[in-house]
């Protein structure tokens, strides 16, 4: 066998045990992944998946980065607007709620998890989280611009973010929960969610 074939066949044994690892996340819970649900599934015996994975904890992580990645990249792909961070807030803040909606299982199942080794990614919280959530770093440096522009009111940067990514986040476990909504009328309730938030911190 070529080295290039092993190395694909490599990623594609470790891509299997994340997508069953998945499957179990979606249908049971963050909780209720384990090594022998993994290998049982897959016929593998243990050390196959040790092989690639220290432990379920690790297994948990790569899904989560794998995930949050892709919701990431909605966000750093939106235009930037040099003088209108208002529009940019929005058009970030809309395709971050339609990458969610394209994962919503995982985001789910992710999302309402407890578990220490999931809130070090997905906790918000806390005090200095706009160091280590780059989200919320992008978010409070668009406020600080719209402060800086005099198009913003003053206030405290990190708990504004806060408070608007918590304010998006409730709209969002409504339009997972409740499902097929009409895609103008999940539109209307978007962008009506946006105008009552922005302008709690626009100047008038």
């Amino acid at each position: 066998m070529s080295r290039q074939r092993q190395i694909n066949q490599k990623k594609e044994t470790r891509q299997l045990i994340l997508s069953v690892a998945k499957e179990i996340m979606i249908k049971e819970g963050v909780d209720k992944i384990s090594i022998r649900k993994i290998t049982n599934t897959l016929n593998y015996s243990p050390g196959i998946v040790y092989h690639y994975f220290k432990d379920k904890e690790e297994i948990i992580e790569s899904l989560l980065k794998e995930g949050y990645l892709e919701i990431l990249n909605s966000i750093r792909d939106t235009k930037e607007y040099e003088k209108e961070p208002e529009k940019e807030i929005r058009e970030k803040f809309i395709n971050y709620i339609n990458a969610v909606l394209r994962f919503s299982d995982v985001y789910l199942a992710i999302i309402f998890s407890n578990k220490p080794s999931i809130l070090q990614y997905t906790g918000i919280l806390h005090k200095g989280v706009s160091e280590d959530r780059k989200s919320i770093k992008i978010l409070c440096n668009l406020i600080r611009k719209g402060i800086q522009l005099n198009q913003f009111k003053e206030c405290d940067v990190e708990l504004t973010a806060q408070a608007l990514w918590v304010s998006i986040f409730g709209l969002i476990i409504k339009l997972i929960i409740e499902g097929e909504i009409e895609i103008e009328q999940k539109e209307k309730l978007i962008n009506q969610q946006l105008d009552i938030i922005i302008s709690g911190i626009k100047k008038h």
